[in-house]
């Protein structure tokens, strides 16, 4: 199980670090940077793009630290038998 949360959370960081490289790009092309009435696909990605880039970089480093917790705890309750 550690496993698999350690990498989740090195995908979740992976993907947060090339949103924000990619930020300009995005939002230069599909985004908007001011709120437009008549544009509601780029309001969606910027939405979109500003919740992912939020949300993804703590949930990353939340799995990382919970997997590095549960192999710590493994080591330990083997240690013990």
């Amino acid at each position: 199980m550690s496993k698999t949360t350690l990498r989740a959370g090195i995908l979740l960081g992976a993907i947060a670090v090339l949103l924000i490289a990619l930020g300009p790009l995005i939002l230069g092309n599909f985004g908007t940077t001011a709120v437009v009435e008549g544009a509601p696909v780029a309001m969606a990605v910027t939405t979109t793009y500003q919740l992912v880039t939020a949300t993804f970089l703590p949930f990353s480093a939340a799995f990382i630290s919970a997997a590095l917790v549960m192999r710590h705890v493994d080591s330990l309750a083997s240690s013990k038998t």
